[in-house]
């Protein structure tokens, strides 16, 4: 039987963030298919993912540590676009590598090796010669994430620094798509962005999990995701200082219900302002889904595609988002969610789903449809398995 490799520094898993629940349905759904092996910096907690692989080897290594100063962040940024010139995320994550290649050297040939994310993407560097084929998959473009942040710098010493990290996160990028025999991203938006020939899987949502229920009357709108991630905290913290408090001038009894793991900070202080209420590390999303009339994805940052959208459309809430919170997704504006970029407009359709009962109900139930026909895992997972077994024979022949 074929052999492959996953390699992560995200725990495959159903109950936690985006990135871990697309990887524990794509794991899962190779493992089917080959003799598939784990190597998890962290520990593995889902059963249902464990049960299905060959093998699963846990790692305890711990990341660089953030300077505890500001001045100490300042020289490590300049240190990284004038010598390391890499994303943050990589040259943060090079201890991990180093633990991971010893590791590897130790667990045999695979015909198979599946890289999770851009940070651990200079693993590739370490292949053996005459060894399998290597697949990247970059989750969202640290590229796109860095030219979205310079859209929104507000000082000349970060505009400086991030057109500085976008170049080197071009650089990279491509780096990547050459020294990989494929990469993957999850929309085409992103495969058009790097140019070249990659492979395209979106990310989707589990029908079985995520059920359409009545939409509730009351005005409680949610905002799901993983709380320790900058552009969804970006995103947030936009929404609740400049959006919100125009929603609740208009439906003064509205609430927002942020549910997500491992709140930072400035995401707990969001907590205090009026109508924000943050549901911490809860077991699961989908009482909260069922519990609101409306999902937002206020997202300015990032590339790729949100689960959190596809999730809340599965489970028919409407859904009101940017153009970047929805991106990849093929939705039609008025259709399956509801698309505003500005402050003002963004309240505008909140307030209107929150009043009409027919506009909430049409564009939920298109979202349900859409959502659970061309987004189901089973569908995505099938067509992810079919791509690398393409790879793995075309590598035999």
């Amino acid at each position: 039987m074929t052999r492959a490799l996953w390699v992560t520094t995200e725990p495959p898993d159903r109950d936690l963030g985006g990135g871990s629940i697309r990887e524990a349905y794509l794991l899962e759904a190779l493992a089917r298919e080959m003799e598939t092996h784990l190597l998890l910096v962290g520990s593995l907690e889902d059963a249902r993912t464990r049960g299905v692989l060959a093998s699963v080897t846990e790692l305890d290594l711990p990341g660089a540590a953030p300077r505890a100063t500001r001045a100490g962040r300042r020289v490590d940024d300049l240190r990284r676009v004038l010598v390391d010139r890499a994303p943050a995320a990589v040259v943060e994550n090079r201890p991990r590598l180093r633990g991971l290649v010893h590791r590897l050297d130790t667990l045999g040939p695979f015909d198979l090796v599946c890289v999770e994310h851009d940070h651990l993407g200079p693993l590739v560097r370490h292949r053996r010669l005459g060894g399998g084929r290597w697949t990247l998959t970059l989750h969202n473009l640290p590229s796109e994430r860095k030219r979205h942040e310079l859209t929104l710098a507000w000082s000349r010493r970060q505009r400086w620094l991030y057109r500085r990290e976008l170049a080197d996160a071009r650089r990279f990028e491509a780096a990547m798509v050459d020294a990989y025999d494929l990469v993957v991203v999850p929309s085409e938006a992103d495969a058009a962005i790097l140019g070249l020939e990659v492979a395209v899987v979106p990310n989707g949502v589990d029908p079985a999990r995520f059920r359409p229920t009545p939409i509730p009357p009351d005005p409680v709108l949610v905002f799901t995701g993983s709380l320790n991630w900058q552009p969804n905290i970006d995103g947030l913290s936009w929404f609740c200082r400049d959006i919100f408090p125009i929603v609740r001038r208009c439906v003064p009894d509205a609430r927002l219900d942020v549910v997500g793991r491992h709140p930072l900070p400035e995401v707990r202080a969001l907590a205090t302002l009026p109508g924000v209420e943050l549901r911490a590390d809860v077991p699961s999303v989908v009482p909260w889904l069922e519990a609101a009339r409306l999902a937002v994805v206020p997202l300015r940052i990032g590339s790729g595609t949100r689960l959190k959208a596809l999730e809340a459309m599965a489970a028919g809430r409407p859904v009101v988002g940017t153009t970047i919170g929805l991106e990849g997704l093929a939705v039609e504006d008025g259709v399956q969610a509801l698309v505003a970029d500005d402050a003002a407009t963004f309240a505008k359709r909140v307030v209107e789903v929150v009043g009409d009962d027919a506009l909430a109900q049409r564009v939920a139930a298109a979202g349900v449809a859409h959502a659970r026909v061309r987004f189901a895992w089973d569908r995505i997972g099938r067509q992810y398995v079919d791509t690398l077994l393409s790879l793995v024979q075309r590598q035999a022949r």
